[in-house]
């Protein structure tokens, strides 16, 4: 048996998961799901929960203009990932060690995070070099996820890598919700005098001046940093790819091969990369149209995902304790998403499992979208007024709206759990490497359209729920081309 296999345009990846083994809390195991556990909190805490709306309604103006600019933000970044991933992963099959670069990204990504806590509105980090210091880290983030997810193969043998999966988006997001709990109830309502609240503040920080929600980019970037070690010294980097970094970078981008010395032109190039994507819809026809579904689908949950805080604070008028509040709940029941996207992947088989909690989310968001400070169901029942006499989520409407965030958390996470299981499930054992590779290429090569139409409608409308409406519209899309894959029930894993 050879060391590797070529997947592509002179790609050559490790067949290092033909050999992986040990089950899903082994080892490696555990450190591939740790990664998830030290990355996931600064999503929560910069890109949704914490930073982000502070960003929209005190950097941005607030409004549908904070919430344009929030995905401005987001869909400059994602076209950027776009364009530069795949190379990305390409230059990693071929070097075959991934976690040099993931290094990188996470200290790039450390040192961005550190940098928000001078993020305000009179300086020294304004508006616009904020947003670049976030569009820098959000391409990190996809980055790692890249060549994060392409790991999966190696910590743990086939019949173990979807509890693997779970176990990663679970940890990821029980661990935010530790960190979300400690800024409310350390930070943010300390001395407020509302029932329950503490006296004092852990750590001193002015709330008039958003230090608490500004102290969440030096908070991660320090939980990173120690969270990540265990990762980095027990996860396998697998075997090498035949070259080095230099000459993989060098084959891809001058399309030299560096042993050979002989250049590629750019027609046979793309000649080549065109008759590989070919072959995959000829020969894999199924899993490919599973990662076109899967992509615009996923699209449609980072969207949703990013967001969907800022709308609350910027069309609802939530403050920043309410939205840690909803953030707390909704990390909290999706750890709970996890265990149910198992659950539904064993008793209905991951394509029936996704129709469902892709379905759901569908009708989820449309109710939300119901909601406005004033009413419910699109104007059909008055909720504007106060129902109990509370500090937060005072009217009908804020409690419903509230309440939403539950089934919401868990179809997103479910989803996630299952699509991964889902490839797994359907694609040929001797190629899952590879379709791992596209797996992780696929989520972040159009995840800027998600923002980008929510963005591009608000502005053209100025109607913050029409902006957010177009994230159903490509639910729908993926959904319908994700029943016209076939799949069977059971995969060769089970």
């Amino acid at each position: 048996m050879s060391e590797t296999q070529v997947i592509g345009p002179s790609v050559a990846v490790p067949e290092t998961h033909k050999h992986a083994d040990g089950g899903p809390f082994g080892i490696k195991g555990l450190a591939w799901a740790i990664f998830e556990g030290a990355r996931n909190p600064y999503y929560n805490l910069i890109v949704i929960y914490v930073f982000a709306p502070y960003f929209a309604t005190e950097m941005a103006g607030g409004g549908g203009h904070g919430l344009s600019l929030s995905g401005f933000t987001i869909t400059i970044a994602g076209i950027i990932t776009a364009l530069t991933a795949p190379f990305l992963g390409v230059i990693a099959d071929k070097a075959g060690r991934r976690k040099p670069p993931l290094a990188f990204f996470m200290a790039l990504m450390i040192l961005c995070s550190v940098s928000l806590w001078w993020a305000r509105p009179e300086g020294p980090l304004t508006m616009w070099p904020t947003m670049g210091v976030l569009a820098i880290a959000y391409c990190c983030y996809g980055y790692s996820e890249v060549l994060h997810n392409a790991m999966l193969p190696t910590a743990g043998r086939p019949s173990a890598l979807p509890i693997i999966s779970g176990l990663g988006l679970s940890m990821g997001n029980i661990l935010s919700v530790g960190i979300l709990i400690f800024f409310l109830f350390g930070l943010l309502l300390p001395g407020t005098g509302i029932p329950g609240a503490p006296a004092e503040q852990i750590i001193p920080l002015d709330r008039a001046a958003h230090e608490p929600q500004r102290f969440s980019g030096p908070f991660v970037a320090v939980w990173m940093a120690v969270l990540l070690i265990p990762f980095f010294l027990f996860m396998p980097d697998g075997v090498k790819g035949g070259k080095t970094w230099k000459q993989s970078a060098a084959d891809v981008f001058r399309g030299e091969d560096r042993d050979s010395g002989k250049a590629q032109s750019l027609r046979q190039r793309a000649a080549v990369l065109l008759q590989y994507l070919k072959d995959l819809f000829r020969d894999q026809p199924e899993t490919m149209r599973f990662l076109i579904a899967r992509t615009i689908y996923a699209d449609a949950m980072s969207a949703l995902l990013t967001l969907g805080a800022v709308f609350a604070g910027t069309f609802l008028g939530w403050t920043g304790v309410e939205i840690l509040f909803f953030g707390i709940t909704g990390v909290l029941f999706g750890a709970v998403g996890g265990f149910v996207g198992g659950f539904l992947d064993r008793w209905l088989g991951p394509k029936l499992a996704l129709v469902w909690e892709i379905s759901a989310l569908v009708i989820l968001l449309l109710a939300q979208l119901s909601i406005t400070p004033d009413s419910l169901f699109f104007g059909l029942m008055p909720a504007g007024e106060p129902v109990w006499d509370s500090p937060f989520f005072d009217s009908l409407a804020d409690i419903t709206y509230f309440l939403f965030v539950i089934p919401v958390a868990i179809a997103v996470v479910a989803s996630i759990s299952s699509s991964r299981y889902m490839l797994v499930h359907i694609a040929p054992r001797e190629r899952i490497g590879e379709f791992f590779g596209l797996y992780a290429i696929a989520g972040t090569v159009t995840v800027w359209m998600g923002p980008g139409i929510v963005s591009l409608l608000t502005w053209i409308t100025g109607n913050q729920r029409i902006g957010m409406g177009g994230i159903g519209f490509m639910f729908l899309a993926g959904l319908i081309i994700l029943w016209k894959v076939h799949a069977p029930k059971r995969g060769f894993d089970s």
